[in-house]
């Protein structure tokens, strides 16, 4: 796997933690889901090989090494972070990637800011109100220990999320999987002086974040989004509902659309190959200039 320089940048937030790799122009910027950290684009980055843009990979707020503010976790404050950075890197528009709650703040920031934009990815997210899921995610991390006695510890319940019943996780096949895997979870995790392990993520942020960001819909961002872009849903996932995104086809036919069968919602860790390869087809097919059609 090839290995990323750690950086940080300041933003109006504070300091923000991101992954750089070097790489062709355009530039790419990936943002990664709800609880995770720029790491869990390492795989797919480093299958993009040789096609591979110069990329970077955000710790968003609340989340990784980057602020934890007490408040201030509405999708506005996520898309602002992300349109500055993009702003502050001077790489002209971007290819921007956003997996689930990324891919929503990708989805608002392709509609409100398509002078960064030079093509969108929306991985396996909606634009709909889902108040329930709120709920039950806020329900599950209320269950998630706060903190692991020993590395050991960490690992053993790592392993059980992988396996866990609902939606597919991810279940490494060889030993390097494994070790890649268990390289990204502990990117999540802050080592203590004492030997304990403890999320880097602020439980109240990510509890803040998904409440609020479920309580609205972003059909209208979705309709307005002008530049290339594509729509990539697992098929066994139950994050991103067949008829939402039948919806979505619907409403926006100027977007692309790719469903790979079998893999569930974590796609940048389940198939980390097949999204490279799809995001590079795609990417080959955006004009070397971005178009923007009136609204």
């Amino acid at each position: 796997m090839t290995e990323p320089a750690h950086r940080f940048i300041t933003l109006p937030a504070g300091q923000f933690r991101f992954l750089e790799w070097d790489g062709a122009a355009p530039a790419a910027v990936f943002l990664h889901g709800l609880s995770g950290v720029a790491d869990v684009w390492g795989p797919t980055v480093d299958a993009l090989g040789a096609a591979r843009p110069h990329s970077f990979a955000l710790d968003q707020r609340g989340h990784g090494q980057s602020p934890r503010p007490p408040s201030g976790y509405g999708i506005g404050h996520y898309v602002e972070d992300a349109a500055i950075f993009i702003r502050m890197l001077k790489a002209g528009p971007v290819h921007l990637v956003g997996h689930s709650m990324g891919a929503r703040v990708a989805i608002v920031l392709a509609a409100q800011h398509p002078d960064l934009v030079r093509s969108v990815t929306i991985v396996d997210i909606g634009p709909e109100i889902w108040k329930e899921n709120a709920t039950s995610t806020v329900a599950a991390f209320d269950r998630m220990p706060r903190s692991f006695a020993t590395r050991a510890d960490a690992v053993a319940f790592s392993a059980r999320r992988s396996t866990a019943p609902g939606p597919p996780g991810f279940t490494p096949e060889t030993s390097n999987e494994a070790a890649q895997a268990q390289d990204i979870f502990f990117a999540r995790l802050r080592e203590n002086t004492d030997g304990t392990f403890e999320w880097l993520a602020d439980f109240e942020a990510l509890k803040q974040s998904v409440s609020l960001h479920r309580a609205r819909d972003y059909w209208a961002e979705w309709r307005a989004i002008r530049v290339p872009a594509i729509l990539i849903r697992g098929g066994a996932s139950t994050e991103l509902r067949p008829a939402i995104a039948e919806r979505m086809r619907k409403t926006n036919q100027n977007v692309g659309f790719a469903e790979f069968d079998g893999i569930g919602h974590n796609i940048p860790l389940l198939a980390p190959g097949r999204l490279a390869a799809t995001l590079t087809q795609f990417w080959d097919t955006v004009p070397p200039r971005k178009t923007v059609r009136p609204t």
